[in-house]
């Protein structure tokens, strides 16, 4: 399986320097687009960057896209990344 070291990635893209980011675990009964859009309203986040896999039409429609919803819906410029 491949794996990256986020912080090892985000620190030469840096120049050296230590990223600053932070992590929630949120348990609810809002689907993750939903949530995210939902965090990114009430912290008023500046920009939203997620990770997007390829699929057809047919299968964003039969089992969704977190993606596409917060892309869609998100009170903030949002950057996918493939």
């Amino acid at each position: 399986m491949f794996t990256i070291n986020l912080e090892k990635e985000m620190r030469k893209l840096l120049n050296g320097d230590r990223p600053t980011y932070d992590t929630h675990l949120v348990i609810t009964k809002l689907s993750p687009g939903e949530e995210l859009v939902e965090y990114a309203k009430r912290n008023k986040l500046d920009e939203i960057i997620i990770g997007a896999k390829r699929r057809s039409k047919v299968g964003k429609l039969m089992f969704g896209s977190t993606a596409q919803h917060v892309t869609l819906n998100a009170p903030c410029p949002v950057v996918s990344v493939k």
